[in-house]
């Protein structure tokens, strides 16, 4: 069973900030490699 990525809410990247919140850059999330959803290990089918 796959499930939205919690790192990236689903979007397949992560928005990097600076300190005022202005945004720098966007990287490929690194939990779901850009999917935005993870496979269930606990899935037994």
């Amino acid at each position: 069973m796959k499930i939205i990525c919690n790192h990236c809410d689903g979007q397949g990247y992560i928005e990097i900030r600076d300190c005022t919140g202005e945004i720098q850059r966007e990287e490929t999330c690194v939990f779901c490699q850009g999917m935005g959803q993870i496979l269930d290990d606990n899935d037994e089918d």
